[in-house]
């Protein structure tokens, strides 16, 4: 009944008016703006953190204002909150208040002002995500790298180089979609260094940026990954190998690597020395059909 949560909303306990706020969300008949805007001035944190996502739910410009001054809260959970109602409105008054919860105290706040800032144009928003792809937190991190990698702008390579190296694997694999997105054969070495990641998933993403780099100094690397203890991560390297060079097989590179994968047959995980030996099987084929070409080339006849 919205006319009770009404009177809930204006005089019931904290729990009362924040699950009024709630029910009538939930139901789809909010309050009046009024009382929503003056919910956000509520001493009770949850009930200013519930007016704020409910005004996250109307369309009204008119609300605006009232999400934009969430952000002022003294509450970590309302700021968040205001934040996150923000991330679908295109109003040019928003971007100061994020950017400055884009360097709050509280990373759940940072989070939420970096998400809801997305991919805005404006340079000022370019250079904050630029500045939070240092943030102490993972969640954080991720977030502007997330916002920032669509745009693939060759200036901030340097920025995406050093993220290879981040403690966390989604934001390593950002980086590694980024710098694909780039496609610039020099940053091979780079990539190269990933097909060791501890992360499967790194790992597959970094040899499916190689097959789009193109650049041969991959294709040793990519053939020992081939013995790679994941199945993802050998099916991507054979993909990226035959984009690099559809007859990697019967390429020198193909053949330094022979030692390497030889030694890998007697390793003591059944499923790499079974790769391994595959890897070795298609290896030898080549050699062997190239040799059956040259004899006949050369007219040479098998006794």
């Amino acid at each position: 009944m919205v006319w009770l949560d009404n009177i809930r909303l204006r005089f019931g306990s904290p729990p009362t008016r924040r699950k009024a706020i709630e029910s009538l969300t939930a139901a789809g008949k909010l309050p009046g703006m009024k009382l929503l805007v003056a919910s956000l001035g509520d001493p009770h944190s949850q009930v200013r953190c519930a007016a704020a996502k409910a005004l996250g739910a109307i369309n009204e410009e008119s609300s605006v204002a009232a999400r934009v001054a969430a952000l002022a809260d003294l509450s970590s959970e309302a700021r968040a909150a205001g934040a996150t109602t923000l991330r679908k409105v295109q109003e040019p008054r928003r971007i100061q208040p994020l950017l400055k919860s884009a360097r709050d105290f509280d990373p759940t706040v940072r989070l939420a002002a970096i998400i809801a800032l997305g991919q805005d144009p404006d340079p000022l928003v370019t250079a904050t995500l630029l500045h939070s792809l240092a943030d102490p937190d993972a969640r954080v991190r991720l977030a502007a790298a997330q916002a920032l990698e669509p745009k693939a702008d060759p200036a901030h390579v340097t920025h995406f180089l050093a993220l290879l190296a981040d403690e966390h694997f989604e934001v390593r694999i950002t980086a590694i979609q980024f710098l694909r997105r780039i496609c610039d054969p020099d940053i091979a070495p780079a990539l190269i260094s990933r097909l060791a990641d501890p992360d499967s998933d790194v790992r597959r993403a970094a040899a499916t940026a190689l097959g789009t780099l193109r650049n041969p100094a991959a294709l040793e690397p990519l053939v020992l990954s081939l013995t790679d203890e994941e199945s993802a991560v050998r099916h991507a390297a054979g993909a990226a190998l035959e984009e690099i060079d559809p007859r990697w097989v019967r390429t020198d590179a193909a053949h330094r690597a022979i030692p390497q994968i030889e030694a890998l047959r007697t390793d003591p995980r059944p499923w790499i020395a079974a790769a391994a030996e595959k890897v070795l099987e298609k290896l030898r084929a080549a050699q062997h059909t190239d040799t059956e070409v040259w004899k006949r080339e050369s007219g040479i006849r098998t006794l």
